[in-house]
């Protein structure tokens, strides 16, 4: 009865160290791919950027720390040509799921918010401008905090 036990304790804790293991590898996997996942996403957005007519092209992705850490879990930030940052994010209101991007000026203000995908402009007039508005105040509040 004892031997069974043991038995049972081994099977179980073998797959258990197998279940640890497969997620410790897919969380490496995740955290050393970011660049990858970034520069991909760069040139994507700077597609979409050329195909609705905007003249502007992302950068490179800032380093991690050079922000707020309350602006750096917004999204993924890139720099501009001008000085400017852009960040893409999601907004998600009402069962809606837009990837957007938002230029902020070197003082902090959002300049502009560019809807990611080809249907984005129609979607973006069924969200709430209230929604819309958080978003844009998140970012404006950040850059304020992080400027004191």
């Amino acid at each position: 009865m004892n031997k069974q036990l043991l038995d049972k304790l081994k099977d179980t804790s073998i797959l258990i160290a197998w279940i640890f293991g497969l997620i410790l590898i897919s969380c490496l996997c995740w955290v050393l791919s970011k660049p990858v996942r970034t520069d991909f996403l760069r040139r994507s957005i700077n597609n979409a950027l050329i195909y609705s007519a905007n003249s502007q092209q992302l950068g490179q992705a800032l380093p991690p720390g050079s922000l707020n850490p309350g602006l750096e879990h917004l999204g993924v930030w890139y720099a501009l040509d001008n000085g400017s940052k852009a960040v893409i994010f999601s907004i998600i209101a009402d069962g809606i799921f837009l990837p957007c991007a938002v230029i902020v000026n070197t003082n902090g203000k959002v300049q502009e918010l560019i809807p990611l995908s080809s249907s984005g402009r129609k979607i973006l007039n069924r969200i709430s401008p209230g929604i819309i508005q958080l978003y844009i105040k998140r970012i404006e509040h950040g850059f304020l905090k992080d400027s004191l």
